[in-house]
């Protein structure tokens, strides 16, 4: 039989088979490469799957674990809101203490005060503070002042008896303790002395102005209560006036160091009035009086302005009260 020629450049029938054989012998080699592959990442998985629990991650900061009660298996993460920190209190602010005011001084000068702060202000006096409310220029304060007035007549005594005055000069008569009984000052001014010199009896003054200071603070417990000096006198013209031997700047020093232990004692202001109204000479100079013992309107005007650049803080005034002897003998 005669071999047929093949087409032109074809391979030979041999050859052809060997290069089938290779190919397939490369794709089978492929395949189980492949197969092994796969088996490797399933056995790494499996064994990642049955590791123990304790070889869990730890969560990640700000989550939680969470088992369900009625599951047993890997726990849960649960996302939570971070805790803020405690907030650091506010230290509550000491207060700073009220300083007592000293009743063993005067009056400190300090910076004058409005005229309307004398109207819820009550003076109490004789014919000099009765000269105070005519011609000094105060206005809206009471005054409960009358001609030859002595501290006497305001509580009494054995040998005096209380006088009725009236308000502001005018109207109805009343005793002064009556009229505090109506109405609630915030400062209450006194001044008595010039006639109880006369009297004649030291103790029994000072113990008329202790006595006046109890019942007007029972009357008056809000208000501060201020006991001015007695002023010297001109002796010149004084005498003149009322030549009686009595009337001298001697016992208007004394009567003032009676009235400076009253205030101590009692725990009210005193008020150094003689101070802004004397010459060096420590008396009233001729100018400043028509009878050497009442004032010009000018001294008026000096007392008034006086009055108003020495207060004392009511705060102060409560502060340096003295305490109560049923207290001190409880502590």
């Amino acid at each position: 039989m005669q071999k047929t020629a093949g087409a032109p450049g074809a391979p030979e029938p041999k050859k052809r088979d060997r290069e089938v054989g290779h190919r397939r012998r490369l794709a089978l080699s492929a395949l189980l490469a492949c197969v092994a592959l796969i088996g490797a990442v399933s056995l790494g998985a499996l064994a990642q799957s049955s590791a123990p629990a304790e070889e869990t991650a730890a969560p990640p900061a700000g989550t939680r674990a969470v088992t369900p009660p009625e599951a047993s298996g890997p726990a849960t993460m649960e996302t939570t809101a971070p805790v803020p920190p405690e907030p650091t209190p506010t230290p509550t602010p000491t207060p700073t203490p009220v300083p007592a005011f000293d009743f063993t001084q005067p009056a400190p000068e300090r910076l004058p005060v409005e005229d309307d702060w004398f109207s819820d202000a009550v003076f109490i006096g004789d014919s000099r503070t009765d000269g105070l409310r005519l011609y000094s220029g105060i206005r809206g304060a009471d005054f409960l002042a009358y001609k030859s007035l002595m501290i006497f007549h305001v509580v009494g005594n054995d040998r005096v008896d209380q006088r009725a005055v009236p308000l502001n000069g005018v109207g109805d008569k009343k005793l002064v303790l009556e009229w505090l009984d109506e109405k609630q000052y915030a400062k209450v001014y006194l001044m008595f002395g010039i006639n109880e010199l006369g009297y004649g009896d030291d103790g029994a003054f000072a113990e008329a102005f202790s006595r006046t200071v109890d019942e007007v603070r029972a009357r008056q417990p809000e208000a501060v209560i201020y006991i001015q000096s007695l002023v010297p006198i001109e002796p010149e013209k004084a005498y003149k006036t009322n030549p009686a031997s009595w009337l001298n700047n001697d016992n208007v020093a004394r009567y003032n160091e009676l009235l400076r232990q009253v205030c101590a004692d009692k725990g009210v202001v005193y008020v150094d009035v003689a101070s802004a109204l004397v010459n060096d000479a420590g008396i009233l100079p001729p100018e400043g009086t028509t009878d050497g013992i009442h004032f010009t309107r000018s001294w008026y005007e000096k007392w008034y302005a006086y009055l108003k650049t020495h207060t004392v803080d009511p705060a102060e005034y409560a502060a340096g009260q003295p305490v109560a002897e049923t207290e001190e003998m409880s502590q």
